[in-house]
């Protein structure tokens, strides 16, 4: 550390130990000044947790010298978030040093959220990290929808952070030097998507908003196929029995895009059949099932619907047939009589009526 950054921590160490001796559990610090990379301009960055709320009277933001600081006060749950890597700035707790604490149970507890990350950073890549990362790629393509509607070029650099911390959950890592070296960080991944690089280049080498905005598309399309692989190759799949009911509750799709088809109404035709597929597509993604022919929206036509509901009617045959492969049952009455009877029968042991 720099001298002003000793004398400095040596200060606030001092009114810890005059003014609030019982009201701080841990203080450390972390950033450049402990990773190696700071200089006679860097700031010291400092996290305490207070043990009693007149403890969070030590937070405060001030300058010193021409450089911002920060004495940020923190509770216990959102260490535990950096731990988890809930919050994706885990470098704060993982890269840092702990100067201060009031208990050897404080200090171990300190020391445990620090372990937890290395278990996880050295553990396998479970199906919370991948949802995790599922939460960051969404939220990228939140920014890209702002930067589209609203036009608004920060975005563009929002995507790109998501998009390194869907990355880092996948290699069950995290950025140590934040931006700063973001895309030397990145390259050195495990897993990265082919040509990652060259296009997240792309995105900053852009000079006007139209190629901006495709260069984002670009990226967040290039992680998103990539994050679906890595998903299939990870988690297991479902099996069709999982899905066991579906076809009878979504039936009525179906119809509804028929009826509105012969009626030329395309509007429901269009709502009902981005339903359908929605649920069809999902079912497939948890299943690893593809087929075709349960991709009918492509087909999705307003001035041609009987082209259309030729389609949609396919798609419901493909179901059906997937269904009856998979050995699923698919409940069906010919007549209110028989589904009272199979409302009676319900506990006894009986079977309602399957096909």
């Amino acid at each position: 550390m720099e001298r002003h950054h000793n004398e400095l921590l040596d200060s606030i160490m001092d009114v810890i130990k005059i003014k609030y001796p019982n009201d701080i559990s841990i203080l450390f610090i972390y950033g450049s000044v402990v990773n190696g990379t700071a200089n006679e301009n860097s700031d010291l960055d400092m996290i305490f947790v207070p043990k009693t709320e007149r403890g969070w009277n030590l937070a405060t933001t001030f300058i010193l010298n021409g450089s911002g600081n920060d004495l940020w006060g923190v509770n216990w749950d959102r260490l535990e978030s950096f731990a988890n890597f809930d919050d994706m700035r885990v470098s704060i707790l993982a890269n840092s040093r702990l100067v201060h604490y009031a208990s050897e149970e404080d200090r171990e507890r300190y020391e445990k959220l620090k372990r937890q990350i290395e278990m996880i950073h050295n553990g396998p890549l479970t199906p919370e990290l991948i949802e995790k990362a599922n939460q960051h790629l969404s939220t990228a393509k939140q920014y890209y929808a702002e930067l589209c509607i609203s036009k608004n070029l920060s975005a563009a650099g929002d995507i790109i952070i998501e998009i390194s911390d869907t990355l880092c959950l996948l290699n069950q890592t995290f950025l140590h030097f934040g931006e700063k070296q973001l895309i030397k960080e990145l390259s050195m991944l495990n897993r990265l998507p082919e040509g990652f690089n060259e296009v997240l280049r792309e995105v900053v080498a852009a000079k006007d908003y139209e190629k901006i905005q495709i260069a984002c598309s670009d990226l967040i399309s290039c992680v998103d196929s990539f994050f679906k692989t890595i998903k299939r190759e990870n988690t297991s799949s479902k099996s069709m029995s999982h899905f066991s009911g579906l076809y009878e509750e979504i039936s009525s799709h179906w119809n509804k895009i028929r009826y509105s088809c012969e009626k030329g109404d395309a509007f429901s035709v269009f709502l009902a059949a981005t339903n359908l597929q929605s649920e069809l597509d999902y079912v497939q993604e948890q299943t690893g099932i593809q087929n075709p022919d349960l991709k009918f929206i492509d087909l999705y036509d307003p001035d041609n619907l009987s082209s259309f509901v030729r389609a949609v009617n396919k798609a419901e045959e493909a179901f059906i047939r997937i269904l009856k492969e998979n050995n699923v049952p698919i409940v069906s009455f010919n007549s209110i009589g028989d589904f009272k009877n199979m409302l009676m029968d319900l506990g006894n042991g009986s079977n309602s009526s399957r096909i």
